[in-house]
């Protein structure tokens, strides 16, 4: 029993070095440990975790760390699951389908956030080339955020979904239905084709599939970034989405 004590005391002294965020830990301390006398030990003195604030401390991360990995991996083959929906002709994207890292952004039209969060987005996209991203339509904003989704879809099969896409985003007022095909005829739409498209019953039933990919994900709001397995919330910045494609590269 003291020399499970003794693992116990290594182990404890281990886990508070690595909450207390220490670089200077030796890993060969940890190399005589015999897992199963700590467990042992732990079992008969549960206690312990508890009253230690460091060791309560690293276990709660560990769990953390655990479970977001878990989420990640269940997103991931979410996504994998829904590859003809994110390669549809209907889905506007740039970049190339074959690069390792791609951001998704559900966004509505209405939503101030996602506004906010646009310049940030294409200064990523000036900066890192080498990305593909997508643009998932989520109109939760009412009537005329749905048609104004409508529309760029229709917009994207004229091939013009990028033009579209910025005078929407970058408009200073709410959207009604004059104004959206308004902005559709500035930017070089033909307005009626777009309305056939519209109503189109495939773009209808397009934009269904992206919601229910949206709720399978658990995106509850807009805008809302799905970068590999993780996922970002709210307004973000350039740096938010820089660091976590960072993350994903040291992850490949």
């Amino acid at each position: 029993m003291h020399r499970a004590l003794r693992n116990f005391v290594t182990l404890i002294l281990v886990l508070a070095a690595v909450a207390c965020g220490s670089s200077d830990s030796d890993p060969s301390s940890t190399g005589n440990i015999d897992p199963d006398l700590v467990r042992e030990y732990l079992l008969m003195h549960p206690d312990i975790v508890f009253d230690d604030e460091a060791v309560s401390d690293a276990i709660r991360r560990a769990l953390l760390r655990r479970g977001q990995g878990r989420v990640a991996e269940e997103r991931q083959s979410i996504l994998s699951a829904h590859q003809e929906l994110l390669l549809s002709p209907l889905t506007p994207s740039s970049g190339s389908a074959n690069t390792d890292i791609t951001i998704i952004e559900f966004y509505d039209y209405q939503c101030v956030p996602c506004r906010v969060s646009y310049p940030e987005l294409q200064q990523v996209r000036a900066t890192e080339p080498g990305i593909r991203y997508v643009y998932g339509q989520l109109p939760i904003y009412g009537s005329h955020s749905i048609m104004a989704a409508r529309a760029a879809v229709a917009a994207h099969r004229q091939g013009l979904f990028p033009e579209f896409h910025h005078a929407l985003m970058t408009i200073d007022s709410e959207l009604d239905m004059t104004l959206i095909f308004a902005t559709a005829a500035e930017v070089g739409l033909n307005v009626e084709t777009l309305q056939v498209d519209m109503r189109d019953p495939q773009v209808h039933q397009y934009l269904k599939e992206m919601r229910a990919l949206a709720e399978v994900l658990d995106i509850t709001g807009t805008p809302s970034f799905i970068i590999g397995g993780a996922k970002l919330s709210g307004g973000i910045t350039a740096g938010d989405l820089k660091s976590e494609l960072d993350r994903q590269r040291n992850q490949i």
